[in-house]
């Protein structure tokens, strides 16, 4: 009887700890750059230590900033997150090469870009961050399978999040750099991507 007890015991423990290696596996935790991006709060907490793009705020495009104003002119309830703003972008360590040394980019999957909208050039604290995310292949084909965001200027809370038509309807126009528009790239790395 004991030693049915104790097979018993040992089959449970067993089965335990594979199920404890299994939580354990590299692959099952979370992922904080990369193609896991649930937790965008904690990704974007740090962004300021990836590749500032441009090194002095830029004001938005103005093409850009038309092009979403009419895409918004319909939805009174938003307002334009590009007008009259300055811009300061950045893009974590996956999509820095494709950012910053190719002519016609394709971002590797999990490339974060955040660009700061400050309401002057001299502001120093962001009212809002704008956020794209290159999701896996077949997220939205249509729009290079970038999830679009919205998020307070600390990155502290998600205001709007996905597949964000008034987004897509302006990126769209940018297919051939991976619908990244990269006004803001200062002239000499312009001249340099390949």
């Amino acid at each position: 009887m004991r030693m049915k007890a104790f097979a018993g015991t040992v089959v449970i423990v067993i089965a335990l700890a594979v199920v404890a290696a299994g939580f354990m596996q590299p692959s099952a935790m979370p992922r904080l750059e990369g193609g896991d991006t649930d937790n965008i709060l904690t990704q974007l907490a740090g962004y300021r230590q990836w590749a500032l793009v441009n090194p002095t705020p830029v004001i938005m495009d103005r093409r850009a900033a038309a092009a979403c104003a009419i895409v918004l002119q319909s939805d009174t309830t938003s307002l334009n997150p590009h007008s009259t703003r300055y811009i300061s972008v950045y893009v974590n360590r996956l999509g820095q090469e494709a950012m910053m040394k190719h002519l016609n980019p394709v971002f590797p999957e999990g490339s974060i870009i955040v660009k700061e909208k400050f309401v002057n050039q001299f502001a120093r604290k962001p009212e809002l961050l704008t956020v794209m995310v290159k999701r896996n292949q077949g997220y939205d084909p249509n729009t290079g399978d970038w999830e679009y965001l919205v998020t307070d200027g600390a990155a502290s809370h998600v205001e709007e999040r996905g597949k964000l038509e008034r987004c897509n309807t302006c990126h769209a126009s940018y297919k051939d750099t991976d619908y990244v528009t990269r006004t803001y790239l200062p002239r000499e790395i312009w001249q340099k991507l390949r």
